[in-house]
């Protein structure tokens, strides 16, 4: 927050107004660094996920309480010379913005100002920004061969519990549009909604961990976390008495899909038709 407050008065943050701005932009021109073949520790995924994840979110003054909030979730460094891919939700303005600037931040608490928004696909959930940083970043290839059974990793910080690092495989792949229908109706008519490729997996994360890498066994990131899917138990027929209240059941949770955005469609944002 102190970071923060300092470079915001020394103007150095991106106005979250211009983010929403340059969000527009539907393509980026980066090179990406060469998907790895050589298998990786457990330690050694998690090393790599850890120097490679960037926080990212918002610095901003809030319409309800009037105070200044730092609310960061999830990104990788894609290159070493700044870019950093997160989901389009994360770098999306909160709703009780007032007034804000786009921040992110290092696993060891290093503020970089966010310089500009590269690229961004709503329908598809996925963003690429540049940082400012004083030393090269620790960028993760991008991985394209993965299946159901792959083993998988994810470092995120779940609840603000940070550096959460679990294990898990690819469940399932499924394509279903990410944008929910009060976007999709803003769309120009005759215009697709995307239904980008997600990848679902058993690895833990929760709000929070949007944005953050899932990377396979050679350390590539194969996809970024989007969203959870709770199956709930169906609730049990209410018998009352006549005169009774109706009382609030309480549903538990049987099934939770971990959902995360396929490496492909940050890789549709890196380059310039």
């Amino acid at each position: 927050m102190q970071q923060a407050k300092k470079l915001q008065e020394a103007t150095a943050l991106l106005p979250l107004t211009k983010a929403t701005e340059q969000s527009m932009r539907g393509h980026c021109d980066i090179v990406l660094p060469p998907a790895d073949t050589k298998p990786l520790s457990a330690r050694e995924c998690w090393q790599r996920a850890r120097s490679a994840h960037i926080r990212v979110g918002a610095y901003f003054l809030c319409s309800k309480c009037d105070r200044m909030h730092l609310d960061l979730a999830g990104g990788y460094a894609i290159t070493a010379d700044g870019a950093v891919a997160t989901c389009a939700h994360v770098i999306a303005p909160p709703p009780n913005l007032k007034e804000g600037w786009l921040v992110a931040a290092t696993e060891d608490d290093v503020l970089l100002p966010v310089t500009e928004v590269l690229a961004c696909n709503v329908g598809t959930d996925c963003a690429i920004i540049r940082v400012k940083s004083d030393k090269p970043l620790t960028p993760l290839p991008l991985g394209f061969d993965v299946s159901p059974g792959d083993s998988v990793w994810c470092f995120s910080d779940p609840g603000g519990k940070r550096g959460y690092f679990s294990e898990g495989i690819v469940s399932r792949f499924v394509k279903r549009p990410f944008m929910r229908k009060k976007e999709a109706d803003k769309l120009p008519q005759g215009i697709e909604v995307p239904k980008p490729v997600w990848l679902e997996t058993t690895t833990d994360w929760a709000p929070g961990s949007s944005g953050s890498a899932i990377i396979d066994q050679f350390g590539n990131c194969i996809g970024h976390v989007s969203e959870i899917q709770t199956v709930l138990e169906d609730p049990p027929p209410v018998r009352k008495k006549k005169g009774e209240n109706a009382s609030v059941q309480q549903l538990g949770t049987q099934m939770v899909f971990h959902q995360a955005i396929g490496a492909v469609e940050v890789k549709a944002l890196a380059w310039k038709p």
